[in-house]
């Protein structure tokens, strides 16, 4: 029994050695093979200008564009203007049949003529306030004093003062009495010799003196009424504000307009701009004054520049993604239309001369940045890119970097130029690339070679 025991603890002893063994050796040819089947991507560190930039589209809007509103209510009449059409400043854009207004006018002109005749009526009572002698002779008797209102004294007495002609004075003539007033200076005296045309008497001219005035006053105002009706009444011609794009027209012939009511909206196309929307990873290097590139899809074979000009300070969020606006003018835009669809470039920074590697080249670890450079002495042919699945063990480089875009960054230390720097390739690319050797043996061959060598290092 014991025996039997024996036999059947070495058989089970063997079977795990066995299985082991055979285990570990399927592991080691797994991990060769995997190795062995690893592409990367070969290339060369080399010196180029590195572009930062910030892509975007949007349509084309006009810089500035005007109201066109009726400064008074009236029929339209006249219009020359068409939506989307060309107009020049100065233009006769339409009229308005205005009859209130032009009745405004009338009675505003019937109004001051009015007040013009008062002021002549008080100025000509300026005549009375001095009582002259009727004619030559020897004042008799004097009747009004300082003081005296010529309405109190006028029933008692026939005259102001009397005066006698002829050497025995037998005729004798009354001074008359002005229509009303007070006296404020008697000039003459009873027995004195007057001759015709003499101030006699005068008259208070304080209260006459404000009537004027205030008649004068109301003259002005009379004046600038008529003038604000004409004005009103020649605003019912409407001219083109500026020149440019009718881009909206809401008023036709024979339609009642007022002064609240959008006619028309004109778009100055000297100054053209493109409003973006640019999403908020990109916003924050976007800066007012950058230089743009600005493709239009109906433009061909011409490219467009321009300069950032606003940038707005709160974002749009739709579907969870959110942008900004940003504004960028349009150089010279010969031949460009609103509404048209644009593909601007915004230049963020740049670096002439620079040292770069793809950015899929970088390997982050433990807050340090690697490179895979290959230590193959062989000399590349004239294809800088390769792909093997052959190449010979690499080593990690730390490296400095500086500038990045989507596809290159900046290698400040670490790498030399013309070093090769090896890029493990995804799956995709490997099969892709496979697929387009494929394609290029059935059609004569590749273009360069591919690297031979070892299995590539792990990581």
């Amino acid at each position: 029994m014991k025996e039997k025991v024996l036999k059947m603890s070495a058989v089970i002893i063997f079977i795990l050695i066995v299985g082991l063994g055979g285990y570990y050796a399927y592991k080691k040819n797994t991990s060769k093979n995997a190795l062995a089947s690893t592409k990367y991507s070969l290339l060369k560190a080399t010196k180029t200008n590195l572009d930062i930039t910030v892509e975007a589209t949007g349509s084309v809007t006009g810089v500035s564009e005007v109201n066109v509103f009726s400064a008074n209510t009236g029929t339209v009449d006249g219009m020359t203007a068409k939506l989307g059409a060309v107009v020049n400043k100065g233009d006769l854009f339409c009229k308005i049949d205005d009859s209130t207004t032009k009745q405004a006018v009338e009675n505003a002109q019937i109004s001051l003529q009015h007040s013009y005749l008062e002021l002549q009526s008080l100025k000509n009572q300026l005549d009375d306030l001095v009582v002259t002698a009727p004619i030559s002779g020897k004042v008799r008797a004097v009747y009004a004093g300082v003081g005296d209102e010529i309405s109190s004294i006028k029933s008692t007495y026939g005259g102001m003062a009397m005066i006698t002609v002829g050497t025995d004075n037998s005729y004798e003539t009354a001074v008359p009495f002005p229509s009303s007033g007070k006296v404020s200076e008697v000039c003459v005296s009873t027995g004195q010799n007057v001759n015709k045309g003499d101030v006699l008497f005068r008259l208070d001219a304080k209260t006459l003196n404000n009537s004027i005035a205030q008649k004068e006053n109301d003259i002005k105002l009379a004046q600038k009424n008529l003038s604000d009706k004409q004005t009103d009444l020649a605003k019912s011609t409407i001219s083109t504000p500026i020149s440019g794009i009718v881009t909206v027209l809401n008023v036709k012939d024979g339609e009642i307009v007022t002064n609240e009511k959008l006619m028309a909206t004109i778009t100055d196309t000297s100054k053209m701009k493109v409003t973006l929307a640019v999403d908020e990873l990109d916003i924050n290097q976007v800066k007012t004054g950058q230089t743009a590139t600005i493709k239009l899809d109906d433009v061909k074979d011409k490219t467009f520049k321009g300069s950032v000009e606003s940038i707005s300070q709160s974002g749009t969020t739709t579907n969870n993604v959110t942008t900004y606006s940003v504004v960028v003018t349009i150089d010279n835009p010969e031949n460009v239309k609103i509404g048209m669809n644009a593909n601007v470039t915004i230049a963020v920074e740049s670096k002439a001369n620079v040292l770069t590697v793809p950015v899929e080249a970088i390997t982050e670890k433990n807050g340090k940045k690697y490179v895979m450079v290959s230590e193959e002495t062989k000399k590349s042919t004239s294809s800088n890119r390769k792909a093997s699945n052959n190449a010979k063990p690499g080593k990690l480089v730390e490296v400095k970097t500086g500038l990045k875009n989507k596809t290159l960054i900046e290698i400040t230390s670490g790498v030399t130029e013309n070093q090769t720097v090896m890029t493990e390739l995804t799956q995709s690319t490997s099969t892709s690339t496979k697929s387009n050797k494929s394609k290029s043996s059935q059609q004569g061959g590749m273009q360069g070679g591919g690297m031979s060598g070892g299995a590539p290092p792990g990581m």
